[in-house]
């Protein structure tokens, strides 16, 4: 969290405007590249959901997926805002492990839709 320099209202690290006047926030370089990271959708959320949220420590949004028409709208919030949910309840150690973790999420994802085609591809075909 920080705070507006022009009303001192609280605002969310991952924010470029104030929320309640709508002032400019100023970002470091590096805040700025984990404000973009945190912003940014969630490959993994989206072709792996159930491991993908376990994965990334949100627990209820895991159970939550496991119900046939909740897990579409699990699907959708994960990788709207999976990273910063993650980011912010998911209870990381530093920056680095979490960075680490979504990229290893995303990686898992592509594989698991991978294995699922030549799967599908060699039943079907042979």
């Amino acid at each position: 969290m920080k705070t507006c320099a022009r009303c001192k209202k609280e605002v969310e690290a991952w924010n470029e405007r104030c929320g309640g006047c709508g002032f400019t926030l100023v970002l470091e370089p590096d805040e700025k590249r984990r404000a973009k990271f945190l912003r940014g959708p969630s490959l993994g959320a989206f072709l792996f959901t159930q491991g993908w949220t376990f994965g990334a420590r949100l627990y209820f949004w895991f159970l939550i997926s496991l119900i046939p028409v909740f897990g579409i709208a699990a699907l959708v919030l994960g990788v709207i805002f999976g990273r910063r949910w993650s980011w912010k309840y998911g209870g990381w150690s530093d920056w680095e492990e979490f960075v680490n973790r979504m990229r290893m999420m995303d990686v898992i994802g592509v594989v698991w839709i991978g294995l699922l085609a030549v799967v599908y591809f060699y039943f079907r075909f042979t």
